[in-house]
C-alpha cells in the first residue's frame, strides 16, 4: 500500500513538473553547483538546499539502464513542490 502511495506521489510530481510552466527552469551545473555535486556523489535520500533559490531538495530515487543513469529529485519551495528528473549518458552531463 505504501509503495503504491509513493509511486503515486512520484507520478504526480512528474506530471506537475511536465505540465507546469511556472516551475519550469533551466538547471545547469553553473547555476546549481551544490545540487549537481549531490547528483554526482550522494545516495538516494540525500537532502540539501539550493543556494541560488533557498529551496530544499531531496534525491528520491535512481534508475539505471545500459544507456543512461537517471535520478529523481523533489524540490520544495515556500509555495511549491515538484519533481525533476536528471539523466545522463556515461561520461556525460546531467540534463
Amino acid at each position: 500500500m505504501i509503495r503504491h502511495i509513493s509511486l503515486g506521489i512520484i507520478l504526480v510530481g512528474f506530471l506537475n513538473a511536465c505540465s507546469s510552466v511556472s516551475t519550469s527552469r533551466l538547471f545547469t551545473r553553473a547555476a546549481y553547483p551544490d545540487m549537481y555535486a549531490a547528483l554526482d556523489n550522494s545516495p538516494d535520500g540525500h537532502n540539501g538546499i539550493i543556494s541560488a533559490t533557498g529551496e530544499a531538495y531531496k534525491i528520491t530515487s535512481t534508475y539505471v539502464n545500459s544507456e543512461r543513469l537517471c535520478r529523481l529529485v523533489e524540490i520544495r519551495g515556500t509555495n511549491s513542490f515538484f519533481g525533476e528528473s536528471f539523466c545522463k549518458a556515461k561520461g556525460g552531463e546531467w540534463r
